[in-house]
């Protein structure tokens, strides 16, 4: 367990930040949910065990998705749910990401960014993998949005995990390549559908003040139509369980964990951090407790909105129904019938005076929010 934690560094610095920073309801209740985290605020849970009858005494979890506490249980539930709708088929992993130029607009207008990031990164997907010259099928997508860089910096990207096959006249249409698309094409019609849709928001925009008409707007974007996009395509690796570890250890993760803390001291925060432009280097960075909350509330997102979506033949309104079908079109191709292997072990709170893992939860109902805990 890490020494230096995120709730420390709110406790600690958090008065001086919000006299000093405005934050906005959304950040509010993340500050509030993280230092409050497993604290006599959030009231408290008594465990009885069903054997023997010892106490066992704990604070309530915040259970928020910010939380770096609060993410083991919720990924691990997720991943078991997930691993039911696995396909015996490759999955491509794929990156789309816009420039730092539209850090800007993202910031000040986060809920329809994203929305625009993942419309135009799962039509993209779609359109190319449907035609013809390239799968020439519809494939599923689960897209997971991440905001941030290594160093907590701005940086929306989504992470999309692609079949590598799809149905196509009640068919199932498998790639046989370690490619899905061309990388470059791919990062080409990502940009047009991007640029297009943002244009269209324009109204809805809260922007600069030197770009206060239509013409501005255009103008500031112009240079982006002739920017390389940085877009990823990852051959497929490993068996299809893989797939949804994978997915699963990055849709919980929040700007950074405890983990990488390293010190806090004299009102400065040293943490850990990947250095991709360096072959990967690890190496540290040292900045103010009050920019690191800063950049850490960055990444908080709106209200109700959900950062793992899934598209074409996973798509939610179609994927419980339908996984059998593909399965079944699957299975005579290759001749067998898959069954996911992938299981999942929660943590078990056992007795240490009887080892009974059957217990009795009673809480303190009068706290502000209660829950089973995570044991």
């Amino acid at each position: 367990m890490s020494k230096y934690t995120i709730q420390d560094i709110f406790i600690n610095y958090g008065n001086e930040y919000t006299k000093k920073y405005k934050l906005s309801k959304e950040q509010w209740n993340v500050f509030n949910a993280i230092r409050n985290c497993q604290t006599e605020n959030l009231g408290y849970h008594v465990c009885i065990c069903e054997e023997c009858g010892e106490e066992y005494f704990g604070y309530n979890s915040c259970r928020n998705r910010h939380c770096p506490m609060c993410q083991n249980y919720a990924r691990e539930k997720w991943i078991k749910n997930e691993s039911s709708y696995l396909l015996d088929s490759k999955y491509f992993h794929i990156i789309t990401t816009v420039p730092y130029e539209l850090n800007d607009i993202f910031m000040n207008n986060p809920k329809i960014c994203y929305n625009i990031l993942f419309r135009a990164t799962s039509e993209s997907i779609l359109t190319l993998a449907n035609a013809p010259k390239w799968l020439g099928a519809k494939v599923g997508i689960t897209s997971i949005l991440h905001t941030w860089g290594q160093t907590m910096e701005m940086h929306p990207h989504i992470h999309s995990i692609v079949t590598g096959g799809g149905l196509k006249n009640n068919k199932w249409i498998s790639c046989n390549n370690d490619y899905l698309v061309k990388v470059q094409v791919l990062g080409s019609l990502f940009k047009k559908k991007f640029l297009y849709y943002l244009k269209h928001e324009f109204d809805n925009l809260s922007l600069n003040d030197n770009i206060n008409n239509i013409k501005h707007f255009n103008k500031f974007l112009e240079p982006l139509y002739n920017k390389t996009w940085i877009t990823y395509i990852e051959p497929p690796k490993g068996n299809p369980e893989n797939v949804v570890e994978y997915v699963g250890r990055y849709s919980f993760r929040v700007a950074i964990s405890n983990e990488r803390i390293k010190k806090v001291e004299n009102d400065l925060v040293t943490f850990e951090y990947k250095d991709y432009k360096d072959n990967s280097k690890i190496k540290e960075m040292t900045i103010s407790a009050l920019e690191f909350i800063r950049r850490f509330l960055m990444h908080v997102l709106p209200d109700n909105f959900t950062k793992i979506k899934h598209y074409g033949i996973l798509s939610n309104r179609n994927k419980k129904n339908n996984i059998k079908l593909y399965r079944l079109l699957i299975s005579k191709i290759l001749d067998n019938e898959f069954i996911s292997s992938i299981t999942r072990k929660f943590h078990e709170f056992k007795c240490s005076k009887c080892g009974s893992v059957n217990f009795n939860y009673f809480f303190n109902y009068n706290a502000k929010r209660t829950h089973i805990p995570q044991l």
